[in-house]
């Protein structure tokens, strides 16, 4: 019994470190896409503190665009994920940036998303995207090229226009 237990243990982990592996490459996909195409800066994997919760978030990338000589900094916060996103994903992002806001009017934390972004490779619900059209959160799906998908298009992300939060 011991070894059927191990042999389910090493598929599990085995899965679990694709998993793992395959979202890291999306990440730097996603990442290289932004500095190429839109001049961002990308911090994957930064830690922001919120308000309420003790422990920090992890973002996935956090994209910084200076302009104006540095007077001006837009700060993107994107959560890719290398599955369908669904309308809960929407929700914990909303909630989680709302957080980290309420830090940064409170001086605890030092930047707060001005804009919202979801990748995924494998697409949308179709909740998902009324949910992220509702607070006006990019989605982008990440095929061979990336694609804007539901209200917020790329005219819109090119002139920064902010999510709702």
């Amino acid at each position: 019994m011991s070894k059927r237990k191990t042999r389910k243990e090493t598929k599990a982990r085995k899965r679990g470190k694709k998993a793992y592996e395959t979202g890291a490459k999306l990440e730097r996909r996603v990442a290289n896409w932004l500095k190429r195409q839109f001049g961002y800066e990308c911090k994957k994997r930064d830690l922001a503190r919120g308000k309420i919760s003790k422990r920090p978030y992890e973002v996935d990338i956090h994209g910084i665009k200076q302009e104006w000589l540095g007077l001006i900094t837009t700060h993107l916060w994107v959560e890719s994920k290398a599955y369908k996103i669904k309308r809960t994903h929407v929700t914990k992002l909303v909630e989680s940036a709302r957080d980290v806001n309420d830090a940064y009017n409170d001086d605890i934390e030092k930047w707060s998303p001005k804009m919202l972004m979801l990748v995924s490779n494998k697409g949308f619900d179709v909740d998902a995207i009324g949910m992220a059209d509702k607070y006006r959160i990019y989605c982008v799906k990440a095929g061979r090229t990336f694609e804007f998908v539901g209200k917020m298009d790329r005219e819109d992300f090119e002139n920064k226009e902010g999510s709702e939060y």
